[in-house]
């Protein structure tokens, strides 16, 4: 065995290029596969970590007039539902908001916080590290203040005190006692949750993969929080029997009663989702499309390696004969070329499991927020198994051909061949390295039109125009704390510590070296905001079926900083401040909406029970998200309609590079206020990219893939080619010596890949047709089976396989006959 391992490495070293090629073609098959696979497995397959995933569904509410089914709920709802509801063991509230945290010695950081009901973390089966969970009467209106962190905020902050409970923190400029520490795998998928949802997204809007640091008791107080309000998210566990078709029956008809009950209700209703539905159904589509390709991929890669065995396979036809002559019996011959075949396959196994760790933490760094989980992947050893397991099958099977052909090899005849050149291969099994070809390219076809819809779609997308222009914007988010910038509803909108600290900012922003405008707003272009009811001044009845519409609050420098056009009418003015005639404007979604040929300028919309004069229309803002439509919305001086959550954002254009500006727009907020921190501070141009991650991450993988199998499906053309030119040279030689002119030869080999390539598009597009629908949920702005897609596809398949062509041919058109014959 140890001579046999010898000269496998010999061989392999007197055959570098077969070797490498074989060898880098499983590495990427393993690679790929194995860490894609991880990824689907540890996020959509691995169980959650906590009970009863299949029981645990989302009770959103639905508005009947905006059209909209995932909308969060009252309080005042929620306490009818989870007291009348029998389908329901349990239902639980939760609503997600930043909150700045400091503790001794730690500076004030902005991190991501939940309100949730006492019973969330029990009904989820989640028990704390350290401590213990929320009490009822913690949890009860005006309760105790008290906390839970996460683990990694307890390991990194608090250096994993096992005194963790009991000490305090400040949120919000608030103390609260820490009674515990949850786990981070803990996470029931809340960024999901709120990014689904219609607005109340909270700290989703980052638009960045976020940890839940601080979970506080909701003591929710419907005297506080009434009927007309809706700002929290419903998540229940099933009866034991029951099923989300029940539920959702039982609490519409709850739902119906309280809309007969209670005139704020009109037209809500409640819709039930399966939780795992909303978590991963946005990016099911999307992992499974990847996780298809890669497999594809795999069986590229495996083809291709099986086409480098045969080709091997045949041209050592005299090497089979000298060993069988100088008397190596069947067994020894099994033997080297089963010790040959797997060194190859574990070397290249070897590299794939390098590629597979490094293509993971690639992935799990790229890899949009919506992806639930993603930070708890790792390597998952049983896929690794698998896929190792098939590659070195196909790696044995085809490298024990030799072994095989042995059983039938005529040695005097194959002796007598100098160098093999008539061959030992027959027609199967050159019609066997055809077919496999065939296969390649169909399956680099499908790849490909896969990847070309998702290119094209993306394309599709950065031409939207979006409204605004993020080029040369830098924002950057801040809270303002009740305890120094109190919210007195009494005096609305006189909130006078809000409007200083506003004045202050943009005064100090202004006049920052290379900002050329400022502005403050309640949300930036990208950030959803939130939604109100409203009606126009003399039309009230008409508007009890209008949908809410969208509120923006803005200093008058916003327009100017994000370039958000002027339709008609006038923009702002710092005239239009606290104590001036209220004013708004609307977007030309609205103006069309709600007033069609009427003038809205001049018109009074009533909105926080005040009557506000349109003073004009700006162009449409698609603040959520570039693949939704513009949203009606309605714009209000920020001096006006001051925070009522002290959420605010500090949006600057620069002159030059947004990014160099960040540290001094840092410090315009510290100035005026050393204990604010400062978060979400980037260009919004890296904000709009990552509004579009899922699309881009889907289409580059997908474009990677093809492009391997693009790659391999290539290589298989040529080697094919070469190996028949010379196979077929002897009869070139003839041919030629016939008469047959250059360009009829070249014509020949070039008919002879036309025609593999031929069947591989056939077979392909077939198989794209069917496949690419699964594409749909990605796509915008492109049907699954786009003409010019697959058009483009047939092009460039049909390019790849001309160069692919070129030397075979080149070499067959000036074959020597002279020396083709020599010979014979």
């Amino acid at each position: 065995m140890r001579q046999d391992i010898r000269l496998a490495f010999r061989l392999i070293g007197k055959n570098p290029g077969f070797a490498s090629a074989a060898i880098l073609t499983l590495a990427l098959g393993i690679g790929a596969n194995t860490a894609i696979f991880s990824v689907v497995n540890g996020v959509l397959l691995r169980p959650a970590p906590f009970a009863d995933l299949e029981r645990l569904v989302m009770v959103w509410e639905t508005d009947g007039n905006s059209g909209t089914t995932r909308e969060p709920g009252s309080v005042p709802d929620f306490l009818d539902y989870k007291d009348r509801s029998r389908t329901l063991d349990t239902l639980a509230g939760v609503s997600g908001n930043e909150v700045s945290l400091s503790a001794p010695g730690v500076d004030p950081v902005q991190v991501a916080g939940l309100n949730v009901t006492y019973d969330l973390l029990p009904m989820l089966g989640v028990s704390p590290i350290v401590g213990r969970t929320f009490t009822p009467a913690e949890d009860a209106a005006k309760g105790p203040a008290v906390a839970l962190i996460s683990e990694s905020l307890w390991r990194t902050t608090f250096v994993e005190s096992p005194t963790i409970a009991g000490q305090t923190i400040r949120v919000d400029d608030r103390p609260y006692e820490i009674v515990g520490v949850v786990p981070d795998t803990s996470d029931f998928g809340v960024l999901q949750i709120l990014a689904a949802a219609a607005y109340g997204r909270g700290f989703a809007a980052r638009g960045e993969r976020t940890r839940v640091d601080v979970w506080l008791p909701y003591q929710a107080d419907p005297q506080a929080l009434p009927r007309e309000t809706h700002p929290m998210f419903m998540m229940g566990r099933l009866a034991p029997g029951s099923s989300p078709s029940a539920a959702q029956s039982e609490l519409v008809g709850i739902a119906a009663d309280l809309e007969r009950a209670y005139p704020v209700n009109k037209a809500r209703s409640v819709n039930v989702e399966a939780l795992q539905d909303v978590v991963f159904g946005k990016v099911r589509p999307m992992l499974f499309v990847i996780l298809g390709a890669v497999a594809l991929v795999l069986l590229v890669a495996c083809v291709n390696v099986a086409n480098l065995l045969l080709a091997r396979s045949a041209a050592r036809g005299q090497e089979v004969a000298i060993r069988r002559a100088l008397g190596a019996t069947r067994g020894q011959l099994l033997r080297q070329f089963f010790v040959e075949s797997l060194l190859i396959t574990l070397i290249a196994a070897a590299a794939g499991i390098a590629l597979a760790y490094a293509g993971l933490q690639v992935l799990v760094a790229a890899g949009p927020v919506d992806i639930p989980r993603l930070m708890l992947v790792s390597i998952d050893v049983r896929i690794l198994a698998v896929t190792l397991g098939f590659s070195i099958f196909v790696g044995l099977t085809f490298g024990l051909i030799p072994t095989l052909q042995a059983r039938t090899l005529d040695l005097q005849s194959t002796l007598r061949d100098d160098g093999g050149s008539r061959g030992a291969e027959g027609s199967g099994s050159t019609r066997l390295r055809g077919v496999l070809v065939v296969a390649e390219l169909a399956l680099a076809v499908m790849l490909l039109a896969g990847a070309g819809l998702l290119i094209r779609s993306f394309w599709n997308l950065e031409r939207v125009d979006a409204g605004f222009h993020a080029e040369g914007v830098l924002k950057a988010e801040y809270k303002l704390p009740g305890t120094r910038y109190p919210v007195n509803f009494r005096v609305w909108p006189n909130f006078q510590e809000q409007h200083a600290f506003t004045a202050a900012i943009l005064e100090r922003a202004s006049a920052l070296p290379g900002v050329r405008s400022a502005a403050v707003a309640g949300n930036h272009p990208l950030d959803p905001g939130y939604t109100n009811s409203f009606f126009v001044v003399g039309r009230r009845e008409e508007a009890r079926t209008w949908p809410e519409i969208s509120v923006r609050r803005v200093t008058p420098g916003y327009f100017r900083t994000v370039a958000l056009s002027l339709v008609r009418g006038r923009l702002f003015s710092d005239q239009d401040a606290t104590a001036a005639p209220p004013v708004c404007l609307v977007n030309e979604a609205s103006a069309a909406r709600f007033f069609g040929d009427r003038d809205p300028i001049g018109a009074q919309i009533s909105l926080y029970g005040a009557a506000r004069t349109i003073v004009g229309i700006v162009a449409n803002e698609r603040f959520q998200g570039l693949s939704e439509g513009a949203p009606i919305a309605m714009y209000l001086p920020l001096a006006q309609a001051p925070s009522a959550d002290g959420a605010g954002v500090l949006i600057v254009r620069a002159e030059g590079d947004p990014t160099a500006l960040a540290s001094a727009v840092r410090g315009v907020i510290r100035e005026r206020d050393a204990s604010l921190a400062a978060f979400g501070v980037e260009p919004l141009e890296a904000t709009v990219s990552r509004s579009v991650s899922e699309r881009r991450f889907a289409m580059l993988l997908l474009g990677l893939f093809a492009l391997m199998a693009l790659a391999l499906g290539a290589i298989g053309v040529h080697g094919v080619l070469s190996y028949e030119v010379a196979r077929r040279r002897r009869e070139i030689g003839i041919r030629m010596a016939l008469g047959a002119r250059p360009d009829g030869i070249l014509k020949l080999v070039v008919g002879r890949s036309a025609v593999l390539t031929f069947v591989a598009i056939v077979l392909g597009g077939a198989g794209a047709f069917a496949l690419t629908r699964f594409l749909r949920a990605l796509l915008f702005g492109v049907g699954a089976w786009d003409p010019a897609t697959f058009a483009a596809v047939v092009v460039v398949m049909g390019v790849v396989a001309l160069a692919a062509t070129a030397v075979p041919a080149w070499r067959a058109a000036r074959t020597d006959p002279a020396l083709a014959l020599r010979g014979e």
